[in-house]
């Protein structure tokens, strides 16, 4: 007999994009199990009915953390499935999830989140500037269909594994608004140095790409929790090299270096140099990076332009976090979390 499996999907209130997901969800070819939406608000429409069975739970504002613990705390299942409601599965995701987690010998599973078929023009820039190195670094592989690989983590927006593994690690932060995939990760590793943590481009989502200022906020929201990212690297992967683990100091790093050469004592023609020098070389690296899976120069253009930016962005929430700005953090986290 199959296991069964909790499809748990958190999201503030039901509306087009959560009625997408489930539709689709009604094509999975795998039929043994439910899905559990966990929402804000209550909701008076009555949803279509599907082949499988829809649990709800209401359970007021509280992030997304909270309600994907309390949906595999309620209902009993063999293993459980987190997607975003702003996403979809293709049709082999758990039949695919179910054999690598048995085959594999993994303890948790999970594959890449690519863009919806249809996009507009700025979403498809979002996208291209976040499958670039100089945006998500080494992690770039989970925005396309990449060769499959044991990995340090996965999104918590396409995650696989059992329901028992999932409680036996005391479940995600409760209190973390961002980053929660990263530190639920991190805490398994600490008590589990051999978790098998599977990337499959057979796993593969579609998620809704955010349009250009939801982007630049939640780059701004990740840069405020640059700390908890370096942390997480340089603890679990001794064995590679610590460049990874740094890689959410370059923003910053840059961004200060150029602050620091715009007020160093010296000419004005030297500064101009300087400046002119390293802004080529930075986006000399960045053409050639995305010149692999951009061929329109316009898309190149733009996607340069976007993925600066984003840069500066991420730059700018890790100086929000080290000046201690709570209160700026707060609206941030706020407003990442309700812009998509």
């Amino acid at each position: 007999m199959s296991k069964k499996i909790n499809i748990i999907i958190p999201a503030i209130r039901l509306d087009a994009e959560l009625l997408k997901c489930l539709k689709e969800i009604n094509k999975l070819s795998y039929n043994n199990f439910f899905v559990t939406i966990v929402l804000d608000y209550k909701f008076s429409k009555k949803l279509p009915r599907f082949k499988y069975k829809i649990k709800k739970m209401i359970v007021g504002k509280t992030n997304m953390s909270k309600k994907r613990n309390m949906a595999v705390l309620k209902f009993n299942s063999d293993y459980i499935a987190f997607i975003d409601s702003d996403a979809y599965p293709n049709k082999n995701w758990l039949k695919y999830a179910i054999q690598f987690l048995e085959d594999e010998k993994s303890d948790v599973v999970g594959g890449p989140g690519i863009p919806f078929p249809k996009q507009s023009y700025s979403e498809k820039i979002c996208y291209l500037s976040k499958r670039s190195f100089f945006v998500t670094g080494y992690l770039n592989f989970r925005k396309y269909k990449a060769k499959q690989r044991y990995c340090d983590w996965l999104e918590a927006c396409n995650l696989v594994m059992s329901r028992k593994f999932f409680l036996k690690y005391g479940g995600m932060d409760n209190q973390r608004y961002t980053g929660e995939d990263s530190e639920f990760f991190e805490r398994m590793r600490k008590k589990n140095k051999d978790l098998k943590v599977f990337y499959s481009p057979k796993l593969f989502i579609y998620h809704k790409e955010r349009r250009v200022f939801g982007f630049f906020l939640q780059r701004l929201a990740f840069g405020m929790d640059f700390l908890n990212l370096v942390k997480f690297k340089a603890v679990i992967d001794k064995k590679k090299s610590y460049f990874q683990g740094l890689q959410p100091f370059l923003p910053l790093f840059t961004f200060l270096f150029f602050i620091f050469i715009l007020v160093l004592n010296i000419n004005y023609k030297t500064k101009f140099f300087i400046l002119l020098s390293l802004i080529f070389l930075i986006n000399a690296a960045i053409f050639f990076n995305i010149s692999k899976y951009i061929k329109s120069f316009k898309t190149i253009f733009l996607t340069l332009i976007t993925i600066n930016l984003a840069n500066i962005f991420f730059a700018l929430g890790s100086i929000i976090t080290l000046t201690g700005l709570i209160g700026a953090i707060s609206i941030i986290t706020a407003l990442n979390y309700t812009w998509r």
